[in-house]
């Protein structure tokens, strides 16, 4: 019996770690969290495409000066990230000034515009930081 009961705790031992697919590649992209949490389907797909045309510019050359609306906000607290539509707050740049805590980096769209990416981490025991995209207007 001591063999009959080996034999079938190997078995479902086994069984727990076989897949029939294989695993699928780890998520290396902007969410540490693994998925985000979106407001609807259209949200997803629309920051995804705006994601995917916006190109990182260096600060040396790009410094953000003007009036920028914010158009999306990631939000990434305690394990969780939601992505949101941002509320169109005016936000006014002067050059490289810095914004306290945050920190602004700039990137143009596809189409020219410029954009500034602002960053703000709050000191806390797990990863909590907002990040908005604004756009000039």
């Amino acid at each position: 019996m001591g063999l009959k009961t080996l034999f079938i705790a190997s078995l479902l031992l086994a069984a727990s770690y076989a897949t029939a697919q294989d695993h699928s590649t780890p998520r290396t992209g902007a969410y540490p969290f693994g998925h985000p949490y979106w407001a609807s389907a259209a949200d997803s797909a629309d920051f995804t495409t705006f994601h995917r045309i916006i190109t990182m510019v260096e600060e040396t050359f790009e410094s953000p000066s003007g009036d920028y609306r914010a158009v999306w906000r990631v939000g990434e607290h305690g394990g969780i990230a939601a992505v949101s539509r941002g509320d169109s707050s005016l936000l006014h740049f002067e050059g490289t000034a810095l914004l306290g805590l945050s920190m602004h980096l700039p990137f143009r769209m596809a189409d020219g515009r410029r954009g500034v990416m602002v960053v703000h981490e709050t000191p806390c025991g797990l990863i909590c930081r907002d990040t908005v995209y604004y756009l000039e207007e």
